[in-house]
């Protein structure tokens, strides 16, 4: 009995001081992940995405939200990891070792999920924003036309990049597929009409001088002709 009950003391303590040291790991983690972001320019550059300014509305930097991620993945990581520890004093405890070595081995998926879904939509909108860049601003037709194309792939490309993030973190996305082969086939649709479309716009101009030229030739022809048979 003073053997178990040893036991079981030193192996709350153990949990104990995991969880206090994964609580000290995430703070540290969470500052210094702050201080990175605010001296790499990482939070300037957030500010000129729909991710950045969705997260900016909601009070938040993108070093606040990338050090609070991590934070908390680290807490959880921490308490899963102490309750594992005291599975071992009691064969009652068994559900928890269960259940923690299931926590503990989804979390790296959540978390390479996570990244994928902040990457893949910070690149949708740099991508987005470059194709509407594309032309001068003073040709209010291209604009206006790169304007809507580029909604219309950040809309697709959203889908894709969150299809993919929620596949890597082991959530079923079969009725995404589903979705995804009629969205296939309007990607292809739309493509070929956005490319028409964008090599109009350079072509419109030199298309319409040459048909004015053309146009004027042939009608000076007409009335050269016509004075001749005259």
């Amino acid at each position: 009995m003073v053997l178990f009950h040893r036991v079981f003391f030193y192996t709350v303590l153990a949990a104990v001081i995991i969880i206090a040291v994964g609580y000290v790991v995430g703070r540290l983690v969470e500052i210094l992940i702050k201080k990175i972001s605010y001296t790499t320019g990482l939070d300037a550059f957030f500010r000129k995405t729909s991710v950045g300014r969705a997260l900016l509305r909601s009070g938040y930097t993108a070093g606040d939200f990338l050090g609070l991620f991590v934070k908390w993945v680290i807490y959880i990581a921490a308490i899963f990891y102490a309750l594992l520890e005291l599975s071992y004093t009691s064969p009652n405890l068994a559900f928890l070792y269960d259940t923690s070595k299931s926590v503990l081995a989804y979390l790296p998926y959540l978390v390479s999920g996570v990244i994928i879904l902040i990457i893949g939509l910070i690149m949708v909108d740099w991508i987005s924003d470059y194709f509407k860049r594309s032309y001068p601003a003073n040709d209010q037709y291209a604009q206006t036309l790169l304007n809507f194309i580029g909604d219309a792939f950040r809309f697709i490309l959203y889908y894709m990049v969150i299809t993919i993030a929620l596949s890597v973190m082991k959530v079923n996305v079969t009725i995404l597929y589903i979705f995804a082969q009629g969205l296939a086939w309007a990607v292809a649709i739309g493509l070929g009409v956005a490319i028409g479309l964008v090599l109009a716009v350079p072509l419109r101009e030199p298309l319409r001088r040459f048909l004015e030229r053309e146009w004027g030739q042939s009608g000076s022809r007409g009335e050269r002709r016509g004075d001749g048979d005259g």
